[in-house]
């Protein structure tokens, strides 16, 4: 009967992951440059988007910061990329992607909408090996036809959690903080309706709800959290957020007399 000695399993648990590291590399998260005549304001905007890429990645693009996601492969890399403006965080038309280099398509795989908080995503599918330097450029024009929408450079998704991450600071104190999932979701207008008159109130109107999770620390105590905040799109502002925990108290290198909790 074989039995592995303990040299044997070390190679094996090498072999393991070695073999992982060839897939889903991780995310590296980088601000764009920024192109000569840089106009936040600007009705129109392009970004000129370099990357390596080695079998397969996704590129995202939110505001001024650009993701680069690597599926399979080595791990991606910006070689460059720079754009005119931010993508608005407000609805855009004309959204297009020309590609310029790169040995395999790149594929359009999700416009920047409301439902996805306006980020725009780019696979790349290098079947190849060696990897390879892909370019496009990216275009797009504001949608003046949604009178509603926010600002373009109001970012609720970042103002919500600010707001939760200031009441978590404020009942828990200086060493107190939270780590974000860097995406939300949005739940679509946050309407209230009236029954009795059968009705939506007209004063919840362009109002919206976004949740997300992330995980509270506190010196020795981690817990995960989910958050929620109500935003007013046409005043540009939080009107509420707040967050509750979704796991037990997680205790790490207990200090004597410090027993507090997490609020």
């Amino acid at each position: 009967m074989f039995r592995p000695n303990f040299h044997h399993l070390v190679l094996i648990a090498a072999t393991v992951v070695t073999c992982s590291a060839a897939f889903g590399q991780g995310e590296i998260q980088l601000r764009a440059r920024q192109l000569p005549g840089w106009d936040a304001r600007a009705r129109e905007g392009r970004c000129a988007i370099r990357v390596w890429v080695d079998n397969r990645a996704e590129v995202r693009m939110r505001g001024d910061t650009i993701f680069v996601r690597t599926l399979e492969g080595s791990k991606g890399r910006d070689e460059g990329s720079e754009c005119s403006q931010p993508l608005p965080f407000n609805s855009v038309r004309n959204f297009q992607v020309r590609q310029t280099a790169g040995r395999t398509r790149v594929t359009l795989a999700q416009e920047p909408s409301r439902m996805n908080n306006y980020t725009a995503m780019i696979s790349i599918d290098d079947s190849q090996g060696g990897g390879d330097n892909y370019a496009f450029e990216v275009n797009w024009a504001a949608d003046t036809d949604i009178t509603t929408a926010p600002a373009p450079f109001f970012d609720d998704v970042r103002a919500c959690q600010d707001t939760v991450r200031q009441r978590f600071v404020a009942q828990n104190g200086r060493g107190s903080y939270i780590d974000f999932e860097s995406f939300a979701n949005r739940q679509g207008p946050a309407q209230d309706q009236n029954r009795d008159r059968g009705r939506y109130q007209r004063q919840n109107q362009g109002q919206e709800s976004i949740q997300g999770r992330g995980s509270a620390r506190r010196r020795n105590e981690s817990r995960d959290l989910t958050y929620s905040c109500l935003i007013d799109n046409r005043q540009n502002q939080v009107i509420s957020g707040i967050y509750q925990y979704t796991s037990g108290s997680v205790r790490m290198n207990d200090r004597p007399n410090d027993r507090t909790q997490l609020r």
